[in-house]
């Protein structure tokens, strides 16, 4: 069922602590991380933690040659250049993001339906799912949908509503199969979303269905 409390899962948070989410959802994670002191306090214990957790493990003995393998092992890596910083896209310009965010890879925005454009987020595919950014004009209410897997959607600017509360910037909601619904964009400022699902949205009504070959989610 759709989560309210406006943070990352505990079990989604510890998946990102541990290294264990895809991507897309990795980065949405981590966005949602710079935004909200809770959820950072949150991996800060878990740190402790695993930490306490080390302290109280039993040692255990090594082979006399055991740093002799490891020396062996070590190969001295190749110097590369560092990786290029992608270049915030035009359509971003003037969006205050989070640091990570501006470091992230964006393909060219595309327009879905009058007042929504999206942008794809460059990440590696894996199965069915999609991370992208996306951007509606305040006012604005969205067909209702239904999802095919989990969805996270983090409120980048902007504020919207759906039967289950309000969303600010920083919000982290998370949909599953069989929560629908009809994300409705407060008037006066226009609302940007990051967004990683797990697979594509089943729009509920018509329009939906035909704008859905534009949306590409």
């Amino acid at each position: 069922m759709t989560k309210i409390n406006h943070h990352v899962d505990e079990l989604l948070l510890l998946d990102y602590h541990n290294g264990r989410l895809n991507a897309g959802q990795g980065l949405l994670v981590g966005t949602h991380v710079e935004m909200c002191s809770h959820c950072r306090s949150q991996l800060r214990l878990f740190d402790a933690i695993g930490a306490a957790l080390l302290q109280h493990t039993p040692p255990v003995a090594m082979r006399t040659d055991a740093l002799e393998l490891a020396l062996a092992r070590i190969e001295r890596p190749e110097e590369v250049a560092a990786p290029a910083v992608p270049v915030l896209p035009a359509y971003l310009q003037g969006i205050a993001l989070p640091a990570g965010l501006r470091q992230t890879a964006f393909r060219k925005r595309y327009w879905a339906a009058p007042g929504v454009w999206m942008a794809h987020v460059d990440t590696p595919k894996d199965g069915k799912s999609l991370t992208y950014l996306m951007h509606v004009k305040g006012g604005m209410e969205m067909p209702v949908h239904d999802h095919e897997g989990l969805e996270m959607t983090l409120v980048l600017t902007g504020t919207f509503s759906d039967h289950n509360g309000v969303y600010q910037p920083g919000d982290c909601i998370s949909c599953t199969e069989g929560d629908h619904h009809a994300p409705a964009i407060a008037a006066g400022e226009d609302c940007l979303c990051l967004i990683a699902a797990l697979a594509p949205i089943a729009p509920k009504t018509l329009l939906g269905k035909l704008l859905k070959p534009f949306a590409r989610i």
